[in-house]
């Protein structure tokens, strides 16, 4: 079928080796282009996300597993040993994967939805390089269309199933909406991150972040577009939040129901405190202070595991939806493959009646000229369809296209430059 692609994600890498895999906007362009100039690529399109880096190519010939983790090395530095984790899938198991990717079943959190926007994104960005091809352009274009289709006719996309997407949920039901409202975030690791991703999607814009470590506070508050505040938070800045989000690592509390009192001293407001930590950031004491509530990690778990289950049951019909998907194509790719022939075969034929018409057309009378052409291409037409469905059977049922092959050498003439490149797509398909 000549698709494949190699990848790292969250299965088979640490998020320290996806963070130096992953290619900004700015690297994308340039590694097309390479991956395009390897004289066996004729399409390349790159996936490129906090959590995955995949190259899906259509090659001439089907490179070996060594070439394919040399060229994911070369395009993202990784090492040697940090690439031989990678997957490689080929023809329709890359087709599976590709389509179970824009389907939300292969990411970290069962069929989220931000995924099938990036997948969207790395197509036309590869559009925009003229780096994709006939087969390239299909199977994307069919993924975004299963990813969608997925989503509209199952539930795999409903209810939190995180506990930083629970809280978050949570949060907008208690103030409505959360535009226009103040965010604490208390910690920078991988669940304050996913937090930030759900509380962004909710319209929230003002954000202050504390850190243990001011590098790790910088680059999530850069993400949002949030400012570094003190570790732990102060009371400034606990009287200026009225959500307080917190995930860190640390033993002990880092937010204690003193703190918080002073802050509130200075609140007119509501305040809520989501505590995604284990051991707990915020002491439970906190909850007694009037017009603040405090939640756990314990409060969402419930609500998670259930979500999570109902998610597991849809996924068993989405997966049936990406299998019908991948057959879909695969039929189309086995017609398509004696596409040229036909082509070939149409204008010959076409041609030959043409010319037989021309030829006889004197021996009627005016008046049936017309009737002449119609019944000539009548003719022509019952006999390329009877060719047409043996090829198409052959390619299909048998995986055969030594018909194809030798109706393209039975059709060539001395001057048909065209033959030789059939032939050849031929050949490379026969090849697989």
């Amino acid at each position: 079928m000549r698709i494949e692609t190699i990848g790292i994600n969250h299965k088979t890498s640490s998020i320290e080796v996806r963070d130096k895999a992953a290619l900004g906007p700015d690297r994308i362009g340039e590694a097309l282009n390479h991956l395009l100039h390897c004289h066996n690529n004729e399409g390349a399109v790159i996936l490129s996300t906090c959590n995955r880096t995949e190259i899906y190519l259509s090659p001439l010939h089907h490179g070996s597993d060594e070439k394919l983790r040399a060229l994911l090395s070369d395009i993202t530095s990784l090492s040697a040993e940090e690439v031989s984790s990678a997957y490689i899938f080929r023809d329709e198991e890359a087709l599976n994967h590709l389509f179970r990717v824009s389907s939300g079943l292969d990411s970290q959190l069962l069929g989220e939805m931000q995924i099938l926007a990036q997948l969207k994104s790395a197509y036309h960005t590869a559009l925009d390089q003229a780096t994709t091809n006939n087969i390239l352009n299909k199977a994307f274009l069919r993924a975004i269309e299963c990813g969608k289709e997925v989503r509209h006719r199952t539930a795999i996309s409903q209810g939190a199933i995180s506990v930083a997407s629970a809280a978050v949920q949570l949060a907008t039901k208690i103030f409505g909406t959360l535009e226009g409202h103040h965010v604490l975030l208390v910690g920078a690791g991988e669940t304050a991150r996913l937090a930030t991703k759900y509380l962004a999607a909710s319209g929230v814009k003002d954000w202050r972040v504390s850190n243990r470590t001011e590098a790790n506070a910088k680059v999530v508050a850069d993400l949002i577009g949030g400012r570094v505040t003190s570790f732990p938070p102060s009371e400034d800045d606990l009287a200026w939040a009225d959500v307080v989000l917190s995930a860190t690592s640390a033993n002990e509390p880092v937010i204690t129901q003193k703190v918080v009192k002073a802050g509130k001293k200075r609140r007119r407001s509501m305040q809520l405190f989501l505590d995604l930590a284990v051991p707990r950031d915020v002491e439970s004491l906190v909850k007694n202070i009037g017009d603040t509530f405090l939640y756990t990690v314990d409060d969402f778990q419930e609500m998670v595991a259930t979500n999570m289950k109902a998610r597991e049951r849809e996924a068993v019909r989405a997966e049936k939806i990406v299998q019908r998907t991948v057959e879909e194509f695969t039929e189309w790719y086995q017609e398509n493959r004696v596409a040229p022939t036909i082509r070939q075969l149409q204008e010959v034929l076409e041609s030959i009646r043409i010319a037989e018409v021309d030829r006889n057309v004197k021996r009627f009378k005016e008046a049936d000229h017309d009737q002449v052409d119609r019944f000539s291409k009548a003719l022509m037409r019952k006999v390329t369809n009877h060719f047409v469905a043996n090829l198409k059977r052959s390619s299909l049922e048998e995986d055969d296209l030594s018909i194809a092959k030798a109706m393209t050498l039975a059709l060539a003439s001395d001057e048909d430059d065209q033959v030789n490149e059939v032939l050849e797509q031929l050949n490379h398909e026969l090849s697989h």
